[in-house]
C-alpha cells in the first residue's frame, strides 16, 4: 500500500490530508489533484493563482512524469502545501493485512513527518495527533 501525505501548513492544529492506493503511479495523480483543486477553491495560499496559472493544469498531464514536474513545481514554489509519499509493506492477516503493521508504520510515518516540519515540538505533544487523520482511497 501506498500513501500520500498533504501537510497544508505549519500550523501544528491543522492535520494533514492522508490519500491510499495500490498503485503509487495513481496515488501521486490523487495527491497533485487534490492539492490543485484546493490550492484553486481557496485564497489562503499566496502565490497560488500565478503558480497555477504558470503551471499545467491536470487535464493537460498526459503522461506520470507529468504529474511529477507539477508536484516538484510545488515543491520548489513553496513550502506549503507539502506532500510525502510513504510505502506500507501489506503482509499476512486473513485479508492479507497485516493491520497492527500497518497502524504501527503509518503512526511512525506521520509522526515522523510533523517532527520534521514542527522542530520544537515535544514527542508528548505529538503523541495524541494522529487521531483526526483519515484514510481515503
Amino acid at each position: 500500500m501506498f500513501l500520500g501525505v498533504i501537510v497544508w501548513t505549519d500550523d501544528p492544529e491543522v492535520d494533514p490530508t492522508v490519500i491510499a492506493d495500490r498503485n503509487p503511479v495513481v496515488l501521486a495523480r490523487v495527491v497533485a489533484i487534490t492539492i490543485h483543486e484546493t490550492l484553486e477553491d481557496s485564497e489562503a495560499y499566496a502565490g497560488a493563482t500565478e503558480f497555477l496559472q504558470s503551471n499545467p493544469p491536470p487535464q493537460d498531464w498526459v503522461l506520470p512524469e507529468d504529474v511529477d514536474a507539477w508536484l516538484e513545481a510545488l515543491r520548489e514554489a513553496t513550502p506549503h502545501p507539502a506532500y510525502s509519499f510513504h510505502h506500507v509493506p501489506m503482509t499476512g492477516g486473513a485479508d492479507g493485512t497485516n493491520h497492527t503493521a500497518v497502524n504501527r508504520y503509518l503512526q511512525h510515518a506521520l509522526q515522523e513527518r510533523e517532527e520534521t516540519l514542527t522542530p520544537d515540538s515535544s514527542p508528548s505533544t505529538d503523541a495524541g495527533r494522529s487521531s483526526g487523520r483519515h484514510l481515503a482511497r
